[in-house]
């Protein structure tokens, strides 16, 4: 059996879509758990007005997120097999039967999705991760829990598989904690989910994805250093290091810029690229970020 989690907050206006998306699957035998996260709208309404025994409602007494949700979904699942939804996704009819025919040998069925966001649909290719699962997801995040349908007995050998502390990047946190086993990984090309970017969503908030982001690396840095590189650590502070700088003409304040060029110097100082970042932060990002800006203009990685 099938246990698919479901947390939900504030989202009653779209709820249906999602709720909708898994009733209408080709594959019927699951049991749809809907974590409301304390919701001050009408999401309960929403919830309650569908007369189907296959969903199990579950209401939270305060809002504790959606990591915490995801958990409280978890422990009350009653499936050996997962599978994860969020309120503002939409599935591929098909996408249960696709991935059910597949999990009886392996322990997790990874496919590909899809993002739409201004009426634009972008299809991400998991390919990689599929077949490089560790090498990959050290360097990157890359699949969300939706992505995925995997095996109970997998998650249950982890310890805090759902860790709030790194909310909203806990996707990549989760993969992480699962390549540290040795898993059989089915992957399909083809796009089964599709996440719908709204104005609310809590991952693009960048403060929270910069903290979170910093504080999956150094949970887990002698894993990155023993199975990756400190190259590859360094190449994550600098990737924290440009979120803040996003966030630089809201803050002008460039303390966490200089902080995380300076961290990915001192662990990996052969990088051509660490070596031009700690010569220009030695003299302030605010006095370097011009000539920073012109470089990244030349290379054409500006955007990156």
């Amino acid at each position: 059996m099938i246990s698919i989690i479901l947390p939900t907050y504030n989202r009653s206006s779209i709820l249906n879509q999602t709720i909708d998306c898994v009733l209408e699957q080709s594959y019927t035998d699951y049991e749809l758990i809907i974590i409301n996260d304390y919701s001050s709208d009408n999401t309960e309404n929403v919830i309650k007005s569908y007369n189907d025994n296959r969903i199990k409602y579950l209401s939270n007494s305060k809002n504790l997120g959606c990591a915490a949700s995801r958990q409280i979904g978890y422990e009350q699942s009653i499936g050996d097999i997962l599978v994860f939804i969020d309120d503002d996704d939409v599935w591929a009819q098909n996408k249960l039967f696709k991935q059910m025919s597949l999990i009886k040998n392996y322990d997790m069925v990874l496919s590909d999705y899809s993002i739409k966001k201004n009426n634009t649909i972008e299809q991400k290719n998991m390919r990689p991760f599929g077949e490089y699962f560790k090498k990959e997801i050290l360097k990157r995040p890359g699949p969300f829990f939706q992505s995925i349908m995997i095996k109970k007995n997998i998650i249950d050998k982890i310890d805090n598989p759902f860790d709030q502390k790194s909310v909203p990047s806990e996707d990549w946190n989760f993969f992480i904690e699962l390549s540290k086993f040795d898993l059989k990984i089915a992957y399909l090309n083809e796009s089964l989910f599709t996440w719908i970017i709204n104005k609310d969503n809590q991952s693009l908030n960048l403060t929270n994805e910069a903290e979170a982001l910093s504080y999956i690396i150094n949970k887990h840095l002698e894993y990155f250093i023993s199975f990756s590189s400190k190259k590859n650590v360094s190449d994550h502070y600098r990737r924290i290091a440009r979120i803040y700088e996003k966030l630089y003409f809201k803050s002008l304040d460039s303390a966490n810029i200089n902080h995380y060029y300076l961290k990915a110097f001192k662990i990996y100082p052969f990088s051509i690229k660490n070596i031009f970042y700690r010569v220009l932060i030695f003299f302030g990002y605010k006095r370097s970020r011009y000539l920073i800006n012109l470089v990244r203009k030349i290379r054409g990685t500006e955007n990156v």
